[in-house]
């Protein structure tokens, strides 16, 4: 019923390209550029410090440059920006969106994330290219926006442009540590918007029956069942929250490192996935997915969209139909309530 999707998540969120100049060889470089102090940052201050990878593109007429932060919070996102630059003396085209820009993620327990691989199912318009001029640099951050940190490090990246890779970068994965399971359980509570008010785990792997309200409007609430489930990664955690509505959540099947949500019930149902790194700091969502199925009437189920800070909504479609959103780092609710039972 949700007509968002990754792909659509991701294009739209495509910002501002702007100048930059890009670098040769790998290399690894302070933010600051004072003279004085540029020896002395790049000997202590490791936060504060970028590392790059570029690389000639499209018969040399192209130099693709990643950037990152040499160190990143568990929970943030990556933070990587590829800046594309036309060396050549005449224009040309680049692909600039999901698929034409990518990473390929290693973490330290072999786990690999490819954004390519969420794409390869996605129906939608065939990204067009981007002209740049000679001499012009477009500056392309959505990618590494989006895509948030969930393992220990040290994570291998491995940035490309087109179909060429770039040489891979180190990033540190930091936590300011994690906190004890049952104080995380109530944390991924608290970031949830509210809406696990009525339907609140207590302890990891304890499913709970309740009800879910609509964050908004006059929607009825709906009845589900909600389990945290708690994983261990080193300095901090990775917490789970599953969400049904007129199925068990042992029903619901989640495939990792891609956060894919798949059930197997017939209609109808409402089923959320949504994962969150939790430290001492709280809990930070970083995946979500959703599906949901109802039966078909002249009424509209609302649904909603989680931001970041607050839910957006609410949207709707008739009921009737299947639906599912999957990608994003925020969760997507729609009320079957509304829709017959």
């Amino acid at each position: 019923m949700k007509p968002l999707t990754a792909t659509a998540l991701l294009i739209a969120s495509m910002l501002a390209l702007s100048a930059c100049a890009g670098g040769r060889h790998t290399t690894t470089h302070p933010s600051s550029h004072s003279d004085s102090s540029t020896r002395l940052q790049q000997r202590t201050v490791v936060s504060a410090r970028r590392t790059s990878s570029s690389r000639l593109i499209l018969h040399g007429s192209v130099r693709c440059t990643a950037t990152v932060s040499s160190s990143v919070q568990a929970g943030s996102s990556l933070g990587l920006t590829f800046a594309v630059r036309n060396v050549s003396t005449h224009p040309v085209k680049v692909v600039l969106a999901s698929g034409g820009l990518w990473l390929v993620v290693r973490a330290a327990d072999g786990t690999k994330y490819d954004t390519r691989v969420p794409l390869e199912h996605e129906l939608g318009p065939v990204p067009f290219p981007t002209t740049i001029r000679p001499g012009a640099t477009k500056n392309v951050a959505f990618i590494g926006k989006y895509l948030h940190v969930r393992w220990r490090g040290p994570l291998r990246i491995t940035p490309g442009c087109e179909k060429t890779a770039l040489p891979a970068l180190r990033v540190g994965v930091t936590s300011p540590g994690r906190p004890a399971e049952s104080a995380a359980v109530a944390d991924v509570v608290a970031a949830s918007g509210h809406l696990l008010d009525r339907c609140r785990p207590e302890r990891a792997g304890v499913a709970v029956q309740g009800k879910i309200d609509p964050p908004s409007g006059n929607a009825p609430s709906m009845r589900a069942m909600c389990l945290v489930r708690i994983k261990h990664e080193g300095r901090f955690l990775v917490a789970q929250a599953l969400i049904a509505s007129r199925l068990a959540v042992g029903e619901l099947h989640v495939a990792q490192p891609y956060e894919e949500l798949s059930v197997h019930h017939a209609s109808p149902f409402e089923a959320i996935a949504w994962e969150f790194v939790v430290t001492k700091d709280g809990a930070t969502p970083v995946a979500a997915s959703e599906a949901d199925a109802t039966r078909a009437a002249n009424r509209m189920a609302p649904d909603w969209d989680w931001t970041g800070s607050q839910w957006q909504g609410p949207g709707g479609s008739r009921c009737g139909g299947t639906g599912s959103s999957e990608g994003g780092f925020g969760a997507s609710i729609t009320f079957i309530s509304v829709c017959p039972g």
